[in-house]
């Protein structure tokens, strides 16, 4: 089975010299195949990095983040969280939670449309 790595450039961060063209023919040379340009000028590409056999271990893919900023610089394309959202609200009969981000979910806005307090399921 083949593994294979990506990487998306956002042609819009490009330096304005360079033609759209060139960067994703420069890919290309690396081994880069284009899946796809979405409307906003995003590049998804994709290479082989290894076909993997019988009896060998497959480890999925892997992504390449990098991209060049208008500068020319390499930068991680997505900002990384090192943190972990810790759950607020708990159901201990359904299990369900909720971490008290953004839309109610939906068990606990039932239990509150029914009258119930909803602070007796705070974790």
């Amino acid at each position: 089975m083949a593994e294979w790595e990506y990487r998306k450039i956002d042609l819009n961060q490009q330096h304005p010299r360079r033609d759209d063209i060139d960067i994703l023919n420069a890919a290309g040379a690396d081994g880069w195949e284009l899946v796809g340009i979405t409307s906003n000028n995003m590049a998804y590409l994709k290479r082989l990095v290894k076909d993997v056999g019988p009896g060998e271990e497959e480890h999925g893919t892997r992504e390449v983040p990098a991209v060049e900023d208008a500068n020319g610089v390499h930068r991680d394309d997505a900002p990384k969280s090192s943190h972990e959202v810790k759950i607020k609200y708990r159901d201990p009969k359904t299990n369900e939670t909720w971490t008290g981000r953004g839309r109610m979910a939906t068990w606990l806005k039932r239990k509150q449309d029914a009258g119930e307090d909803i602070e007796q399921y705070l974790v």
